[in-house]
């Protein structure tokens, strides 16, 4: 018997190089075995086989949830098509996913923008001149690095999740289930994660450009909206205890 939790990797942020459970998620030693492979194999990665795998383990636990949910799958439904694109509808133009959307535009703006070459010149150049000590440059570097490695890897994070657990409450399914249970506010949780630990990073990057204050400013604000709509939205996303992380 396999000491992996199941649906772990459903409530996490991908992050995988800084998860403490990768030794326990399936997903993980799933892409591990593929790694070792593609060691071997140079054509591992760009031929069909990766793709093949995953679509056959996917299917498999597709007709598993069908089958304990006595669904068939086989046959199709044009009122499900119907609901379905109604529902997509309804997430685009949600507040929820207006306020990510806005928030991503923005942060990609100001990235794009080359302020961050010019705040690491700026301290290689304080070092030279020895107004940082050699110790203080190689600090203040690691942490632009880190908070604006953080920032975007959740950049996009934040807008697909936000999407996934708006259709989730869309859905029927999870309605079924009471609330701690609904794996919609399990999405929404992690989700807010990701927009805090962001939020932190913004936050740190702020000490280290006071020209950009403004603009600063108006990103975390932009982010700060896409919290408050989240939390408006699912109320009771704490509720739900995800495998592993909230045990």
């Amino acid at each position: 018997m396999d000491d992996f939790i199941s649906g772990i990797h459903n409530y996490c942020d991908r992050w995988c190089e800084r998860c403490v459970y990768t030794d326990r998620c399936r997903v993980f030693a799933t892409d591990r075995e593929d790694r070792q492979v593609a060691k071997s194999d140079p054509k591992w990665e760009t031929s069909l086989e990766p793709i093949t795998k995953t679509l056959q383990e996917a299917i498999k636990l597709l007709n598993k949830m069908a089958r304990e949910k006595g669904i068939d799958l086989t046959k199709t439904d044009a009122g499900f098509e119907k609901e379905r694109a109604e529902q997509k509808t309804a997430v685009e133009k949600h507040p929820l996913t207006k306020k990510s959307l806005a928030y991503l535009d923005l942060s990609r703006q100001w990235l794009e923008q080359g302020q961050v070459k010019s705040c690491m010149d700026m301290i290689f150049k304080e070092v030279e001149l020895g107004k940082r000590t050699m110790q203080e440059g190689e600090r203040d570097i690691l942490r632009v690095r880190e908070s604006l490695e953080v920032i975007r890897w959740y950049q996009h994070f934040i807008v697909a999740k936000s999407h996934r657990a708006l259709m989730g409450k869309e859905g029927d399914y999870d309605k079924q289930l009471p609330e701690k249970e609904r794996g919609y506010n399990g999405t929404a949780k992690i989700t807010r994660i990701a927009i805090e630990r962001s939020l932190q990073a913004w936050a740190t990057l702020l000490g280290f450009f006071e020209e950009e204050e403004s603009a600063l400013f108006r990103v975390m604000a932009a982010l700060q909206q896409v919290q408050e709509q989240l939390a408006q939205t699912f109320p009771n996303m704490d509720l739900f205890v995800r495998p592993g992380f909230d045990e």
